[in-house]
């Protein structure tokens, strides 16, 4: 079916393809009720919806957010492979829709950086998770949007930045294994990238261990890719060192992978060893026994992160760092072994 154009809401209507346009778009102190109501009438009648690229083209709006994902890890890329990006993606499209705006998503492999395709549909800002001071970096800046990262510790003024404390939410992760009375505490998480979100919850873990007088051991740190893969891989070595009573997993689909690996090696979670996430990611509750996690709300950061970039198209104060808080999700996967102190 051809699109109706406002010529045949004209023709239809008995009056000018000038005064559709001026009904269409609110300029209705040049037309009379009686003409505004009639055309709305045809409008309704002939199903006519208003091209938007043109609308942008004359405008310069588009009512376009566009959001990256970087691909920042050598695996299978899948959009939203991680469940992660799921929710989060969720939560923005969900207030961008809310605020009279629609996405546009995209995954970026670092070695293939096209941002072409939102100049061509003229978007008016963006969105891009975790990147890090890189080429992709430079190529966001050059495009000169309002431009809103989310979890990542690029140091940039032109940037909006909304993120976690990922280095206190760290500490208070493994703080919470010692507390129960874990002392061999694994840390698992994806490759360690200078400034990065893995980099700073690495930090956080030294940190709570320093405090407590427990010497870090670099043996019991294993780093590779943010998958169920990775978490299932590395099981059998830590199932090997009986020392080890608990690991800290700095994604929550990393921590899946490990509990099911464990399991498959023989050891009871939390009987044998003790596991804890990152993220509160939904399929955590629904794992036997549920995962114990840092909650980061992913949703509620979602729709936070969609909120403040309309806004800042809107023109109202924005802060540019934002930073939203963590909380530790008690559940099942972790036990308390010997002289633990809680609280």
């Amino acid at each position: 079916m051809a699109r109706v154009t406002i010529k045949d809401i004209a023709r239809t209507a008995r009056v000018t393809p000038t005064t559709v346009s001026n009904v269409i778009n609110g300029r209705h102190a040049r037309v009379s009720k009686k003409t505004i109501q009639h055309v709305r009438q045809v409008v309704a009648h002939l199903g006519y919806t208003p091209n938007q690229t043109a609308r942008s083209l004359v405008s310069s709006v588009s009512k376009l957010v566009g959001v990256l994902i970087p691909f920042t890890e050598d695996r299978n890329k899948l959009l939203l492979d991680n469940p992660f990006y799921g929710e989060m993606v969720s939560g923005i499209e969900s207030s961008l829709r809310a605020n009279g705006y629609h996405m546009m998503l995209a995954g970026i492999d670092e070695g293939n950086i096209d941002l072409a395709p939102f100049l061509q549909w003229n978007v008016d800002a963006l969105i891009v998770l975790g990147v890090y001071q890189d080429l992709l970096y430079s190529s966001v800046r050059s495009l000169d949007l309002p431009t809103l990262l989310i979890d990542s510790y690029v140091r940039d003024d032109h940037f909006f930045n909304l993120r976690l404390d990922d280095k206190l939410a760290a500490h208070q992760a493994t703080t919470h294994l010692i507390d129960n009375g874990h002392r061999r505490i694994s840390f698992v998480a994806g490759a360690i990238r200078e400034d990065g979100v893995i980099a700073r919850r690495h930090e956080g873990y030294r940190a709570a261990l320093s405090e407590r007088g427990i010497a870090y051991d670099p043996d019991l740190v294993f780093t590779g890719s943010v998958s169920f893969d990775y978490g299932k891989k590395v099981a059998s070595a830590i199932a090997s060192d009986p020392s080890i009573t608990a690991a800290f997993c700095a994604a929550d689909l990393i921590a899946t992978g490990l509990m099911s690996g464990l399991q498959m090696e023989g050891r009871r979670i939390p009987e044998d060893i003790s596991v804890m996430g990152f993220d509160n990611i939904s399929i955590g509750k629904m794992l036997y026994p549920a995962l114990t996690t840092v909650d980061q709300g992913i949703l509620a950061r979602g729709e936070s992160a969609g909120s403040l970039i309309t806004s800042a198209l809107a023109g109202q104060a924005v802060p540019k760092d934002m930073r939203t808080p963590t909380t530790i999700i008690e559940r099942a996967s972790v036990a308390t072994i010997g002289n633990a102190r809680r609280g």
